[in-house]
C-alpha cells in the first residue's frame, strides 16, 4: 500500500474508533436501562398480585406508589454517592479519622430519613388501600428484594442456577 493509503485508511479507522467507542458505552447503558426496566415490571407484577388491587385501589395506590419509588430512589442515590466516596478512597482505611466519622454520620441519617419516609408512606397509602395490604405491601417489598438477591447470586454461580431467566418470580418457589 502506498503512503497516502495508509494515512487515509489511519485516519478513517482513527476517525470510527469513538464512535465505536460511543456505540458500546450506550449499548451497555441501555442493556442496563433494559434490565432495570424488567427487574420494575416484575415488582409491578408481583406486587400487583399479592396486593390484589380493585380498579378504585389501583388508581388511588399507584400514584402514592410511584412517589414512595421516587423519594426511596433519592436516598439511594445518596447512599450511592457514600460508596463512592469509599471507593474513591480506596477503601475505609484509606479515609481520614473526619471522613469516616462524617460518612458515619451520613449513613446514620439515611437510614434515618428511610425509617421516616417508610412511615409517612404507611399513612398515605392508607388514605388509599385497607391496613392489612399496607402491611401485604411492605411484606411483599422484602419478599421480592430477597427473590433479587437470590437471583444475582444465582447469577454470580454462588448457588449455580440461571439467574434472571427464571421463570419462577417470589413467593413461586
Amino acid at each position: 500500500m502506498k503512503t497516502k493509503q495508509k494515512v487515509k485508511l489511519f485516519l478513517l479507522i482513527l476517525a470510527f474508533t469513538p464512535l465505536a467507542l460511543f456505540s458500546q458505552d450506550n449499548t451497555q447503558q441501555d442493556n442496563k436501562q433494559d434490565r432495570r426496566d424488567r427487574v420494575e415490571t416484575m415488582h409491578i407484577a408481583y406486587l400487583s398480585q399479592r396486593l390484589n388491587l380493585t380498579s378504585g385501589e389501583a388508581q388511588k395506590f399507584w400514584p402514592i406508589y410511584n412517589q414512595y419509588k421516587a423519594d426511596q430512589d433519592e436516598l439511594r442515590k445518596q447512599r450511592q454517592q457514600n460508596v463512592q466516596a469509599v471507593k474513591n478512597a480506596g477503601g475505609v482505611d484509606n479515609m481520614s479519622d473526619a471522613d469516616v466519622k462524617k460518612l458515619i454520620a451520613t449513613e446514620t441519617d439515611l437510614e434515618t430519613r428511610e425509617l421516616e419516609l417508610r412511615k409517612q408512606y404507611v399513612i398515605k397509602f392508607q388514605q388509599a388501600i385497607p391496613i392489612q395490604k399496607v402491611a401485604k405491601f411492605f411484606i411483599a417489598q422484602d419478599e421480592f428484594k430477597r427473590f433479587l438477591l437470590n437471583q444475582l447470586s444465582k447469577r454470580r454461580g454462588e448457588h449455580g442456577g440461571r439467574g434472571m431467566d427464571d421463570d419462577q418470580g417470589p413467593g413461586q418457589q
